[in-house]
């Protein structure tokens, strides 16, 4: 299918929808879903929420396939919601330490769900201890690990968790082990410099990064083998190890040492994805943008779409023109608050005022942190108007 039958596709499906508006093509979600299967060899799939906050979304994927088990939640709050529509097994991707935190993971324990804290320090296995005493609960943990690469000259990787030798962890895990109400039961080992960096399209950077990773990636396999057998040669039973995200499945799935790997942006295939060379996905999400002026023949200006994503500030954090695929930001205007102009070299004739333009975001979950509704297209039509939770007072993410 070209471009412009795909635009064509999903104009007539949003004809009656006011923009600007979120978009997500189901086909296209689903073909992404198959892909991420298959890139996770035989391992479960654990779904990072952050990258879809959408309940129908995640609804659609645990029932497309039942390798997809269990979510990676960013807050415990953001777990304690999904639980009441009906989700469970939660991963709490990031330590938390405040009372409305420790008090939504309490509540999740309390309501029967599966639910595991990561922590990283002793203060905050302290603070899920204290958040426990006078109850007969016994809250699992997970430890999490980082496993950047840090060659003195050249760090290579995110600042995360302060636990990077198998000394620190089973200091940790000895810790937890004396506390009344935690129980170990996992570790994650996420290797963001693998998974959240593209080399492809680059240029000059393409073949450092290329050979980062590669030598990252050796560490990573050698540091999370050797802490996990630290932690079992101290009787400690690891039924959890979790790795990897949609940048570095393939690398991950081959890990003997991993029990699930993590995939999230797969699903919505955002415009950072379009720079990984072992990993391809369909764009499946963005957004429209009516055109409401055409100051020159080739120039169309867009109602807002500055939806600028998180990050080290750079070009590629700029959501990217989608259809028509020859369309470019002016580099003195980029995308704007209130509007965006875009260049289409000779565009084509159905481009007017009060046409739509589609767009998609860098990032995946980001783009419902702006919207609060999906509206999900079946070839033709519109099948579904989805709301997202980003936003909503009771969640965190």
């Amino acid at each position: 299918m070209n471009w412009q039958e795909t635009y064509e596709r999903y104009t007539a499906a949003l004809r009656a929808v006011p923009r600007p508006l979120a978009l997500v093509d189901e086909e296209a979600l689903y073909e992404n879903a198959q892909r991420v299967l298959a890139y996770a060899g035989k391992l479960p799939v654990r779904i990072a929420t952050k990258s879809i906050r959408c309940g129908s979304i995640l609804r659609r994927l645990f029932s497309y396939s039942e390798r997809f088990q269990g979510m990676l939640c960013m807050s415990a709050r953001e777990g304690l919601y999904l639980a009441r529509e009906g989700f469970d097994d939660l991963l709490i991707g990031y330590p938390f330490y405040q009372q409305a935190e420790l008090s939504a993971f309490r509540s999740l324990l309390e309501a029967g769900k599966k639910a595991i804290a990561i922590v990283d320090s002793p203060a905050h296995v302290e603070a899920l201890q204290k958040a426990l005493e006078g109850t007969p609960i016994r809250a699992q943990v997970c430890l999490d690990v980082d496993v950047s690469s840090d060659w003195k000259v050249l760090y290579f990787g995110v600042r995360r968790s302060p636990i990077n030798t198998p000394e620190k962890a089973l200091e940790l895990a000895r810790f937890i082990q004396k506390q009344s109400h935690l129980e170990l039961v996992g570790l994650m080992a996420y290797e963001a410099q693998i998974a959240g960096v593209g080399e492809h399209k680059m240029g000059w950077k393409g073949p450092i990064l290329r050979f980062l990773k590669a030598q990252s990636w050796k560490e990573v396999q050698r540091r999370r083998q050797e802490t996990i057998e630290a932690l079992k040669a101290a009787n400690f039973s690891l039924r959890l190890v979790n790795g990897g995200g949609t940048g570095s499945l393939r690398e991950t799935s081959t890990d003997p040492s991993v029990t699930e790997v993590t995939a999230g942006s797969a699903f919505f295939a955002p415009a950072l994805f379009d720079h990984y060379e072992k990993v391809q996905f369909a764009a499946a999400a963005g957004f429209s943008l009516e055109i409401v002026r055409q100051p020159a023949r080739d120039i169309f200006t867009c109602h807002g779409g500055g939806y600028i994503a998180s990050g080290a500030v750079g070009l590629e954090k700029l959501p990217r023109p989608w259809l028509p695929p020859s369309a470019q930001f002016l580099p003195h205007e980029g995308a704007g608050e209130i509007q965006t102009p875009v260049h289409i070299p000779d565009p084509p004739p159905f481009l007017r005022i009060g046409a739509p333009l589609y767009f998609r975001h860098a990032k995946a979950g980001e783009l419902t942190q702006r919207f609060p509704q999906l509206h999900i297209i079946r070839g033709e039509k519109l099948v579904e108007q989805a709301s997202t939770y980003a936003s909503l007072p009771e969640v965190w993410v």
